[in-house]
């Protein structure tokens, strides 16, 4: 068997049929009462610029002090048990910063030791799962019914209580 083939550039040897000719570059035209009209696409309206540009920060541009912020609030959320969490949570609030408005991060401030972190925590929370569903409902309940049960402060396990009954089933 042998094999034959051509270079992309070089003629064709053949003579070039009609479904061999490439498409002309030109638009089609038609002829109303000997008139040439050509067929071209509707005109659409020149697309302006846009005047603003978008730009996105690099990671190289971030200041000492967010860099610090997302350091630390990293390490608050690898941190495992209640002594962990709480030292954690405490060196990132003796940075200067508040806990960003998350359940996750809220979530795993109900761990820590001082009652009045985990208050502050609830009513975050109570106020987030009017906005969206909880996203770790298990944990959520258990975390919750913690404080309900053994928080010294009865304010605190009320609030708790009541958190836990607005809960999905």
């Amino acid at each position: 068997m042998i094999a034959l083939a051509r270079r992309p550039d070089s003629p064709r040897l053949e003579k070039p049929t009609r479904r061999m000719k490439a498409a002309s570059a030109k638009p089609r035209t038609e002829r109303i009462e000997g008139i040439a009209e050509p067929r071209l696409p509707l005109e659409e309206a020149p697309k302006k610029r846009r005047e603003a540009r978008i730009v996105q920060r690099k990671e190289d541009e971030i200041d000492d002090n967010e860099r610090n912020r997302r350091r630390l609030l990293s390490r608050y959320m690898q941190a495992e048990g209640r002594a962990a969490i709480t030292r954690e949570a405490n060196t990132y609030f003796q940075g200067g910063f508040e806990f960003p408005r998350e359940q996750e991060v809220q979530l795993k401030l109900l761990e820590h030791f001082d009652e009045a972190r985990a208050a502050e925590a609830l009513a975050t929370l109570a106020e987030l799962i009017d906005e969206e569903a909880p996203l770790q409902l298990p944990i959520f309940r258990q975390r919750v019914r913690r404080i309900e049960e053994h928080a010294d402060d009865e304010n605190l396990r009320e609030t708790a209580a009541r958190l836990r009954r607005r809960l999905p089933a």
